[in-house]
């Protein structure tokens, strides 16, 4: 700056080292601003909790380190940034962004002053543990269902999303498998041939697999739209099962509370739909009409139907691009996934999930 006159350059000056500072900062503005921008984003959870010192600068390192392992799980379920899906290496990057608040007020990080009583490593522990499992399918996530929900008010009631999405809402509490309800083609999956002559049947649910009963206990017409109004339970009969314990039958209440996810509701809807699109009684439920079919009522859901419809709403949902891999990771399993992890949020122990959801093994706690 010769060329400016020395009075000018004087009175300059204290302004020109604000700028030289700002341009040293921006050389590392990227990462800076990451952590920065993940920083807030922790005072924001902190003030939806009524934190109002996010260090808790006068509370026990136990109570800092449980508030920062609230966090992680809040992370965990999809409430980053943005509303996006992170890996286990992404939530450290937030984890190590709340410890440099601390330190900043030269307070212990509560991630390592807790010593055996952290709660936070094992939560990342488990989740580096669920990522490396082979083949994992992820589970359908609270905004994935949220926007279902929402997108299927645009949709007619017997399209393919629309029918989809109510066997999604009976498989978050039935964890059925793609076998028990959908096709992998238009021909119908049947039993196989036995030696004794037993007619070959439909190995997903029809709909006299369906049994509904009203507060009374008396028996319901599913094909009855006077149903809505008295179905207060909902008992399936798994006619065949992979584990073998055919003809096992579990009932499910009504959830009056939440029409909207309600499974009787839910398969009330899809034994209607099969009478008003004369299904054949021994026809599997699982259909839809397709708009563009001129010559059938119906078409039967497919399982890469599902696994598209998953991976559609997972990409709007997370942010992700149309070849993201991750995409992978949904699949008619998912349905079952969730069914585990649902019943896991609500508490229930590891053998009443195994019983409910008729696993033989213990493959569900790799969820």
């Amino acid at each position: 700056m010769s060329s400016l006159h020395p009075k000018s350059r004087a009175y300059l000056s204290n302004l020109g080292r604000v700028i030289a500072g700002h341009q040293r900062g921006s050389s590392c503005s990227k990462q800076a601003t990451t952590r920065k921008s993940r920083q807030v984003h922790y005072l924001n959870f902190c003030q939806a909790a009524s934190i109002t010192d996010p260090c808790l600068a006068h509370a026990p390192i136990e109570t800092r380190n449980y508030v920062l392992a609230c966090f992680v799980v809040h992370l965990l379920q999809g409430n980053t940034i943005n509303s996006s899906f992170i890996k286990s290496a992404t939530i450290v990057g937030y984890v190590g962004a709340v410890n440099a608040l601390h330190a900043q007020r030269d307070l212990p990080k509560p991630t390592t002053a807790c010593g055996a009583a952290d709660l936070v490593q094992p939560l990342l522990t488990s989740l580096r543990s669920y990522e490396s499992v082979p083949n994992r399918r992820e589970m359908i996530y609270d905004n994935m269902f949220q926007l279902m929900l929402k997108t299927s008010r645009l949709s007619s009631p017997d399209s393919l999303d629309t029918t989809i999405l109510d066997w999604i809402i009976l498989g978050r509490v039935t964890g059925a498998r793609k076998s028990e309800w959908c096709q992998d083609s238009q021909t119908v999956k049947l039993t196989s041939p036995n030696i004794f002559n037993v007619p070959q049947q439909p190995l997903a649910f029809i709909l006299r697999d369906f049994t509904f009963m009203d507060h009374h206990h008396r028996l319901i017409q599913p094909t009855s739209p006077a149903a809505f109004e008295s179905a207060a339970s909902v008992t399936i009969e798994w006619r065949f099962q992979k584990n073998n314990d055919n003809g096992e039958k579990i009932p499910f209440a009504r959830d009056s509370k939440h029409p909207s996810i309600c499974p009787v509701l839910a398969a009330l809807r899809i034994c209607l739909r099969a009478a008003q699109l004369n299904l054949p009684a021994d026809a599997p439920l699982a259909i839809y009409c397709p708009s563009s079919s001129t010559t059938s009522t119906f078409e039967y859901i497919t399982s890469a139907q599902v696994t598209a419809y998953l991976r559609r709403t997972a990409q709007a949902a997370f942010g992700l691009k149309p070849t993201d891999p991750m995409l992978k990771k949904w699949s008619c399993h998912s349905i079952r996934v969730t069914a585990a992890n649902l019943l896991h949020r609500a508490k229930m122990s590891d053998s009443y999930i195994q019983k409910r959801l008729r696993w033989k093994s213990t493959a569900f706690l790799d969820y």
